[in-house]
């Protein structure tokens, strides 16, 4: 399996495991209530293997994406992700690849599901998972935080 985090698979068959997704205050209010919004997908932070939803089995990588609302607290979000037939990607710079990793994912298009972008691979910090389909992402829990 693709997952190595504790929270491991939770259906094999669908290849769906549990993710996290690093965002704002605000944003994840809109996700708990209204689920994903590909609209705004990767609008916030750039978009290396397309613009989708990422997600990452480290929260300290999905940590890099928050921000603290007015009481210093920061949201995560652990998302159930199905990641289907995933097209893996190892590209020191897939910045070019961008498009074509979307397209592979799009319905008939290349038979994939999900893009894995394994930079703990080729940069040694994290693999980020992504989807190009806000139905693949079920966010279950947002946890607040603190930072000491």
């Amino acid at each position: 399996g693709f997952s190595k985090s504790f929270l491991g698979s939770i259906d094999p068959e669908l290849n769906e495991h549990y993710l996290w997704h690093g965002t704002g205050p605000t944003e994840a209010q809109g996700i708990a209530s209204k689920g994903f919004d590909m609209e705004q997908a990767g609008s916030s932070r750039g978009a290396l293997f397309g613009r989708g939803l990422y997600f990452a089995e480290s929260c300290l990588k999905a940590d890099e994406y928050v921000r603290p609302d007015d009481k210093g607290l920061y949201p995560l979000i652990l998302c159930r992700v199905t990641l289907g037939n995933v097209n893996y990607c190892d590209a020191e710079d897939p910045w070019e690849l961008r498009e074509s990793l979307r397209v592979s994912c799009r319905a008939g298009a290349g038979g994939h599901h999900s893009v894995l972008g394994d930079r703990e691979k080729v940069r040694q910090t994290f693999r980020e998972f992504v989807v190009f389909d806000g139905h693949q992402a079920y966010p279950e829990y947002v946890v607040w935080y603190s930072r000491r």
